[in-house]
């Protein structure tokens, strides 16, 4: 077998109207310049999070492909609204394809959780469309009824006192992940993408000007219970009810094939959102991928190696497994 070029990390600038976001690219020598480019964006339900928070085994399937990965920054609510997060999506999404001097790239887009509305903000409005979009325990659209139900996730609603500093603060990106555990570190990796055995995050400090309030992430429950999001995105937001118009034929035909990985208990949002929209493209745009009795974000520590079994003995890794295989029959059709 020949000997694989180490992963690297590189942070590099994009701009929107010349205010430059930052991105971490993912990659090696050895990676060709005119493959696929995989482009991340963080968790955070759009107020909180950062680059720096990206899933291991996503960075391993992209290593072991190599496929560049562009885990990318973007401004958070409510400092910009919808178009804003589209403007930030475009500029990274138009990075990705021009990425080596290319600008004619395929690129896969994909998110975790509220990072997965700027993927689909992508599809709505850009071309040409992804490669292939990736949900993980994703929000493609604040559309859904979850998002206008006023649900409550903390035992009592969140009071305006304890979020009103958040709403006047200057504009910013996420600076902070939302679990330090959920930190990527490249030599957790071996140079063929396997997991180092030898690794391990203790005592490591993280990254640099990665200091945001954590209790910004209070917004998300704030807003929730307000059923103020698509207040906030509507001029972006689409939404899926325009999949069983007969005169969408054509947008329908269009969208990339969609991959969702779902936790069947997620709590900070609910497996009907995902699970309604993939039923919305149909069994041949949508791909849904369960993990019986999981979280959100249930696979946010996790390699590919690593094993998350349930009370059943049912290994739920096994759900990323299935999406990473149905991605990689979506690349070798396209």
């Amino acid at each position: 077998m020949n000997a694989r070029a180490p992963l690297r990390k590189s942070t590099q600038v994009f701009a929107v109207h010349e205010i430059p976001l930052e991105c971490d690219v993912y990659d090696a020598e050895d990676y060709p310049n005119d493959g696929i480019v995989f482009l991340y964006f963080h968790p955070g339900g759009l107020v909180c999070g950062s680059r720096i928070a990206v899933p291991p085994w996503l960075v391993q399937v992209c290593h072991q492909r190599k496929w560049p990965l562009v885990s990318a920054s973007y401004r958070l609510l409510p400092q910009v609204n919808g178009d804003g997060l589209l403007d930030d999506a475009r500029a990274a999404y138009e990075f990705a394809r021009s990425l080596g001097g290319q600008t004619e790239r395929r690129v896969i887009v994909g998110g975790g959780s509220a990072g997965f509305f700027l993927a689909t903000i992508i599809v709505h409005h850009l071309t040409p469309k992804p490669a292939a979009l990736l949900s993980i325990t994703g929000i493609p659209t604040f559309r859904h009824r979850f998002f206008n139900s006023s649900v409550l996730i903390p035992p009592d609603p969140v009071d305006e006192m304890d979020v009103e500093t958040y709403m006047v603060e200057p504009v910013s990106v996420g600076r902070s992940p939302y679990d330090p555990l959920a930190i990527f570190y490249v030599d957790s990796l071996l140079p063929d993408g396997s997991k180092n055995p030898d690794f391990s995050s203790a005592g490591r400090q993280p990254p640099p000007n990665n200091d945001q309030d954590q209790n910004r992430g209070l917004l998300y429950d704030y807003w929730l219970y307000e059923n103020a999001f698509i207040t906030m995105v509507d001029s972006v937001d689409l939404g899926f009810d325009w999949a069983a118009d007969e005169h969408q034929k054509t947008k329908l035909k269009e969208w990339p094939v969609t991959i969702f990985i779902q936790g069947s208990s997620d709590l900070d949002v609910s497996p009907d959102v995902c699970a309604d929209v993939a039923s919305a493209l149909g069994p041949e745009k949508a791909i849904y991928c369960e993990a019986p009795g999981q979280d959100h974000l249930f696979e946010a520590h996790k390699f590919l190696e690593d094993h998350l079994i349930d009370e059943a003995g049912q290994d739920c890794m096994d759900a990323v497994r299935k999406a990473v295989a149905e991605l990689d029959k979506v690349v070798a059709s396209n």
